[in-house]
């Protein structure tokens, strides 16, 4: 019998606007269907006993809605179709296209993206279970905008160190001359701060200390080979030292490769969830997870995603 259930969805990016492919040329954008999927999560989610929470792992709306002028109201109808969920609350998670179109003040009262005035925290969803859920801010240094004008600065400037091409303009082959995961260094990827690992590594001791099993949600992934290499964080390995070292991490859910992808790597189970975006006629792309007491049971929806993956909190 399950403890609580929880939705995750990740890349919704809807726009009012017709299908058209992204800044490569390669892959075909869905706009107005991705709310169709949404809708139809809901409809999973509200099935039984509904879901306790849901999880939007970022990029609720896309940054065309920026150039469109139709940023509010093409966040408000998204919103309005996840609060017909009838969950206790939504996540709402920081993606890059969240800051192409949204000041991150502006964030925090359309989305609550914070918690105790942080991007970044951790809770309990049960008191009877041993689950922790750890929310990472993956853009905390970035430069579209870091949590400070310093983080964004410092963005800027590893990144120039990093990748030669010109990050300023779009229409650049910004992954020219950058090879394996190297290619991470994009302008649209971010990297989590001293400050933020720091405080990752704490709550993560605590953690194991108190025989609690953490899930970590992100918006950018951070394990190679569960993601294109384009998609990753920047300094990835950070967190996963951190994981290692810890030991209570079971999975990471994480978007932004629309692709998705899975890797189980050193015991922890890695999934990126697909985005809505890719969905053709009755594909589907979320899922739906199962809390019991001594496991996760991840219940995919689509092709791009487990089925059925069993995930023991103590290995």
């Amino acid at each position: 019998m399950s403890v609580l259930r929880f939705g995750v969805i990740a890349d919704i990016q809807y726009v009012d606007a017709d299908d058209a492919t992204d800044f490569t040329g390669k892959q075909k954008r869905r706009y107005r269907n991705s709310l169709e999927v949404v809708k139809k999560a809901v409809k999973s989610w509200n099935t039984g006993e509904g879901v306790d929470f849901v999880a939007q792992l970022g990029d609720l709306i896309d940054g065309k809605a920026k150039t469109n002028g139709t940023t509010g109201a093409d966040c408000d109808k998204v919103l309005e179709e996840l609060k017909k969920c009838k969950s206790k609350y939504l996540i709402n998670i920081i993606g890059n296209h969240e800051l192409y179109n949204f000041k991150r003040d502006q964030l925090d009262d359309l989305l609550h993206t914070r918690r105790d005035g942080s991007t970044w925290y951790s809770f309990k969803p049960s008191a009877v279970s041993p689950l922790r859920v750890i929310v990472l801010d993956s853009y905390d240094i970035s430069t579209i905008e870091g949590t400070s004008a310093e983080d964004t600065e410092a963005a800027t400037t590893f990144l120039s160190k990093h990748n030669p091409n010109d990050i300023y303009s779009f229409g650049v082959d910004w992954s020219a001359g950058l090879l394996g995961t190297e290619r991470r260094f994009m302008p649209y990827n971010g990297m989590i701060s001293s400050r933020q690992l720091s405080w990752l590594k704490l709550t993560l001791t605590k953690a194991a200390a108190s025989g609690e099993a953490t899930i970590v949600l992100s918006h950018a992934p951070f394990c190679p080979g569960g993601c294109d290499p384009t998609n990753l964080l920047w300094n990835y390995q950070d967190v996963l030292d951190i994981i290692k070292e810890t030991g209570s991490v079971v999975a990471v859910f994480a978007g932004h490769d629309h692709n998705g992808g899975y890797q189980l790597h050193e015991g922890v189970h890695h999934i990126t969830f697909p985005s809505p975006l890719l969905c053709i006629g009755d594909n589907l792309a979320f899922a739906t997870v199962e809390v019991l007491q001594d496991r996760l049971v991840v219940k995919g929806e689509g092709d791009r995603l487990p089925q059925m993956l069993e995930i023991p909190f103590i290995a």
